[in-house]
């Protein structure tokens, strides 16, 4: 390898580097139970930010645990600017992919943690997403994206509204950003995207269940799930 295609090569892991501590610090922050205010601070007072925002997970004062585990959001944020690097985007397309993939992972670690999903949270991660697809030029793709990020939204809110809490209106609100990033590409992705998600989650909720992991009326978290069915779909080439 070449000294420029080493710098070349660097050049993505560099904003992702530099972008963990806000997603740390976004997650944290965001973690908490409904009706309770956004967390702040670690519980003996530090300030979250930058405070508890580094690799190690833990508040620089009191060595408390805050927020995900040691180095997983880190190694999820290189993931996917690795994911964005072999995607090919560039450009508008390119920065949308990389403001949905900072949103979708903020959103993950917050259902893992709390399992929430912020409203406000998906509604920035939505609009710039598309706002940025909408720079790109291409009308029929965006069209495409919108289009499949309601339809399918409207079927989720069908579901919750006849499952009685068994799918959560989080869920439904997150089936916007990530049906529209699926029908960016086709309504084939769309559809592959969402069996994938939904069929891993109910997989998982088999195999616990069958070993014991997961007590009877407990629910995991959709949201990772159908985060990951979409990137799986999206990344296949």
């Amino acid at each position: 390898m070449t000294t420029t295609d080493a710098r070349h090569t660097r050049r993505p892991i560099l904003p992702a580097v530099a972008v963990t501590p806000v997603l740390r610090w976004l997650v944290a922050h965001h973690s908490t139970e409904p009706n309770q205010p956004w967390r702040t601070r670690c519980q003996c007072g530090q300030p979250l930010w930058p405070g508890a925002c580094g690799p190690s997970g833990r508040c620089s004062a009191c060595s408390t645990p805050v927020g995900p585990r040691p180095c997983r959001v880190e190694v999820a944020a290189l993931l996917g600017v690795a994911l964005l690097a072999v995607g090919g985007a560039t450009g508008w397309e390119l920065a949308a992919f990389a403001w949905w993939a900072a949103g979708m992972l903020v959103l993950a670690f917050v259902d893992l943690a709390v399992s929430r999903l912020p409203h406000r949270l998906t509604a920035t991660t939505t609009a710039g997403f598309l706002a940025a697809l909408a720079l790109t030029g291409d009308g029929q793709a965006w069209w495409r994206a919108v289009t499949a990020g309601l339809m399918v939204a409207l079927f989720f809110a069908v579901l919750a509204v006849t499952s009685r809490g068994q799918l959560g209106w989080g869920d439904v609100a997150l089936a916007v950003p990530l049906a529209a990033a699926l029908g960016w590409h086709s309504w084939t992705a769309v559809y592959i995207g969402l069996i994938a998600g939904l069929a891993a989650a109910a997989t998982t909720a088999v195999v616990m269940r069958w070993t014991a992991r997961l007590p009877a009326g407990a629910h995991l978290p959709l949201g990772p799930f159908l985060i990951a069915g979409a990137v799986v779909v999206m990344a296949w080439p």
